[in-house]
């Protein structure tokens, strides 16, 4: 009697726990938890690494199909066809403004430039408020569409600024952006970065908000650039 008891108790104990086991091996292979690894490994996968390269003639073809990207023509100018790569040519050679290829992972997905202040001419700052001395501007954007609206742009911008005051110009203090109050992709990239919202100007009817990222604590000490 004590034997077929014994084997009654173990049959429900083998039972309970094959039970147990289906229901775990069911709960690990739950949409949600396969959405959520996939969501954990697209987070993984968006920590690229950036290099950046100084634009030469041979880059241009690839700056001029860019330029013709819709994205891109809606918030940049976009020289005439016949005149971009005499522009460009002139950007290249500029003493004041350089130009460079974004490279994630060896790949160039877009264009980023830096700028001195320049309070004679329109196009480089004369609007601009009193701003440090070691202040530089920017622009950027993302050239090839398949790498839009996926956290890159943040990535680039963060990546640059490093890049920029360590390697590039370690006296700089202050970088600013003035994108088009339009713009909310980009004004939130910036805001990512840690740029903050100064003002909004309007130069030759075309509206810029001033966005302002400073790298460290200003002294009483620093020179400014006074409008």
């Amino acid at each position: 009697m004590g034997i077929v008891v014994n084997t009654a108790v173990y049959s429900i104990i083998f039972m309970l726990l094959v039970h147990w086991v289906a229901k775990s091996t069911i709960n690990i292979l739950k949409p949600e938890e396969r959405i959520t690894m996939t969501n954990k490994q697209d987070q993984q996968s968006l920590k690229q690494s950036f290099t950046f390269k100084r634009v030469t003639p041979d880059d241009l073809p690839t700056l001029y199909q860019w330029f013709k990207e819709p994205h891109v023509q809606q918030w940049w100018p976009v020289p005439k066809n016949d005149e971009f790569f005499d522009f460009f040519l002139k950007r290249i050679r500029s003493k004041d403004t350089f130009a460079y290829l974004a490279m994630m992972d060896g790949t160039p997905i877009g264009y980023i430039q830096y700028y001195y202040i320049d309070r004679n001419n329109p196009k480089a700052g004369s609007w601009l408020p009193e701003l440090p001395e070691a202040t530089v501007g920017t622009d950027q954007f993302i050239g090839d569409p398949a790498y839009i609206g996926k956290g890159y742009g943040t990535q680039m911008v963060k990546a640059f600024i490093q890049y920029l005051t360590h390697i590039l110009e370690p006296h700089i203090t202050t970088v600013i952006v003035d994108p088009d109050p339009a713009n909310h992709a980009a004004i939130r990239c910036y805001e990512k970065v840690g740029f903050k919202k100064e003002q909004v100007y309007t130069v030759n009817t075309a509206q810029h908000l001033l966005m302002r990222y400073d790298l460290r604590k200003l002294t009483d000490t620093n020179l400014c650039l006074k409008g």
